[in-house]
């Protein structure tokens, strides 16, 4: 009976993990590979053939006019040899915001935790300080400057101790 319930339970969740996979599919995967077929697929050959042409081009009328060509002494207003690399809107897709099934249940806690928090504190939390709260709280360790900043740290003298044993014998 048991292995039955083990067997079956197993069943669940690779279903489980099965329609999550089948969902972020359907609503992120799919959209972005459209959105960036789409936009590779909106210039055609020519115009990029066209594109390296005018840049060889320019290369080679900057080549003949100066002589030498080299990284270190270029002047951008002539002939800029790093404008590929630094135009970078050509290769840029702008998408909505996805719903990601697989974060689903992480925005989730997070919400109710901002909502716990701002009840507690009578405010509203920032990200920020919401993402400092969840992280795991390590206990204090006896003779540690855990606590400190690294303005504090810097202040306190390198003999300090702060142990009991040691306040003891000063």
């Amino acid at each position: 009976e048991v292995d039955k319930y083990l067997r079956h339970n197993d069943f669940l969740n690779l279903r489980k993990k099965e329609i999550l996979y089948k969902k972020w599919l359907e609503d992120v995967s799919d959209p972005l590979l459209q959105r960036i077929e789409d936009k590779m697929g909106s210039q055609s050959s020519e115009e990029i053939q066209k594109r390296k042409e005018e840049q060889h081009s320019l290369y080679l009328n900057y080549r003949n006019k100066k002589g030498y060509v080299a990284l270190e002494d270029y002047d951008p207003s002539e002939y800029d040899p790093l404008f590929l690399n630094t135009r970078t809107d050509c290769w840029k897709v702008s998408i909505p915001t996805f719903h990601d099934p697989l974060l689903r249940d992480v925005q989730r806690k997070f919400v109710e935790t901002s909502i716990i928090k701002q009840c507690e504190t009578g405010r509203p939390l920032s990200t920020r300080e919401l993402n400092e709260l969840s992280k795991a709280k390590l206990p204090l360790l006896p003779l540690s400057r855990q606590r400190m900043d690294a303005i504090e740290w810097l202040k306190v003298p390198y003999d300090y101790i702060a142990s009991e044993v040691h306040q003891m014998t000063r």
